[in-house]
């Protein structure tokens, strides 16, 4: 009888071994090559090319130029709603410092009914300051 390896096709499929080494002798030639898998150093290149600077080295050039860009991105929908909980905190003391303000005028008019002031805070021109302050501060970052 003939061996596995002789046999042709037509009566079946052939037999290879990858990984697989075999102890009987008819089986002994069916194993395939192991594939040779090139080095990292091969791939780059990075083995010929040897750098006095370290900061022209091609391996180190892959790491990000700030070390925390990540964490900045993955805050940033935190930072924003933050901020905007903040804008409106800020209002609302601007609001109740203005009422607090006119409501100590009106207590002065009423006790000396001679003298009048025209000069109320606009609460528009006090928010205004407000957000002109916040976005000189947020320009500094």
């Amino acid at each position: 009888p003939p061996a596995m390896a002789d046999r042709p096709a037509a009566d079946g499929p052939v037999i290879r071994f990858r990984n697989y080494q075999p102890k009987s002798e008819e089986l002994q030639g069916l194993e395939v090559e192991k594939p040779k898998v090139p080095s990292v150093e091969e791939q780059v290149g990075a083995s010929e090319a040897v750098h006095e600077d370290a900061t022209q080295e091609p391996l180190l050039n892959l790491a990000p130029k700030k070390i925390n860009w990540d964490l900045k991105r993955d805050l940033e929908p935190q930072m924003k709603k933050l901020r905007s909980m903040t804008d409106r905190a800020i209002i609302e003391l601007i609001r109740k410092r203005v009422e607090s303000e006119e409501g100590a005028q009106q207590q002065q008019q009423q006790q000396q009914p001679q003298q009048q002031h025209d000069a109320k805070p606009n609460l528009a021109a006090a928010v205004a300051q407000q957000e002109r302050l916040q976005s000189a501060e947020d320009d500094d970052e």
